[in-house]
């Protein structure tokens, strides 16, 4: 019977070892955790730490402990098994909910740098250059106009003194109707106050980094601007490790590197550094 005892104990340990092979396959899948990093064998090694204790305590528990003692030990088995269990739990869900925290602060942000890039280019348009600041940024917002315009194709003869004959030349009519406040075409709802602060820092008062410059194209200077916030600033709070990887991230379906931002300083761009998957989502939000 006691034979019996131990091998059940034995088959029971290699039983919950084989239903805990797909937190393995969990804990090392790619789009999860990167491949080679500190995540990818800490799971593992926390489960066969797990299973070894698990087995020494049925043996132990089995072999040496005197019948008298074996329920305080049962008891200590049974903790221990919950503690080990709870462990290999955390350390598969950890990186999923980072992710799942994750993209819920970086659409965040990337909607305040949208609306930031939208009031710079309006900005660029009416004044032909990008503002210096966030109150400059705002004021034009709050007082600035866009003209109503209508433009129509015409045409008029004139006098060819070369050939000495009248040609027609074709042009295009703009006609001024009126103005149209910034504000009421992009922030109605007066978002713009709150464009410049990073959501989820730390410090509610925290605000984008802001960077305006100008570049040579061609024999022309074109104005450049840049606004950015580090992934330091958005993820303080989450685990470090998983922000240390995040930092060193590398793919066409991640925010690469260890900053978010919009523009560029190099060149005449207003692009974001973020994925399309972060427009699919935002397109989907505004439906």
């Amino acid at each position: 019977m006691k034979h019996i005892k131990q091998k059940f104990n034995l088959v029971l340990s290699f039983v919950i070892a084989f239903l805990l092979v797909p937190t393995l396959a969990v804990a090392q899948d790619n789009e999860v955790v990167e491949p080679g990093s500190f995540e990818t064998w800490k799971t593992p090694l926390i489960l066969v730490i797990a299973l070894i204790v698990a087995i020494g305590l049925l043996f132990l528990i089995e072999k040496l402990i005197p019948r008298k003692l074996r329920s305080i030990f049962s008891i200590v088995f049974l903790a221990a098994s919950v503690f080990f269990g709870y462990q290999i739990y955390a350390s598969i869900m950890a990186p999923v909910k980072f992710k799942k925290e994750k993209i819920k602060r970086y659409s965040a942000v990337i909607d305040n740098l949208k609306d930031i890039r939208d009031a710079q280019s309006a900005h660029k348009t009416i004044t032909g250059k990008y503002a210096n600041t966030f109150a400059d940024l705002e004021s034009f917002v709050d007082n600035a106009e866009f003209a109503i315009v209508e433009k129509r194709d015409s045409s008029y003869v004139y006098f060819d003194k070369t050939y000495k004959i009248d040609k027609q030349r074709d042009t295009v009519i703009v006609d001024t109707l009126g103005f149209r406040p910034v504000r009421d075409s992009l922030f109605k709802d007066n978002r713009h106050k709150k464009m410049k602060f990073v959501p989820y820092a730390s410090n509610d008062k925290e605000t984008f980094v802001m960077k305006v410059d100008s570049v040579e194209i061609n024999n022309y200077i074109a104005p450049v601007f840049k606004v950015s916030v580090a992934k330091d600033i958005v993820l303080h709070d989450l685990d470090k490790d998983l922000l240390k990887q995040e930092k060193r991230v590398v793919s066409v379906d991640e925010i690469d590197g260890s900053e978010i931002s919009v523009g560029s300083l190099d060149k005449v761009s207003d692009s974001g550094n973020w994925p399309t998957s972060y427009e699919i989502a935002d397109d989907k939000k505004k439906k």
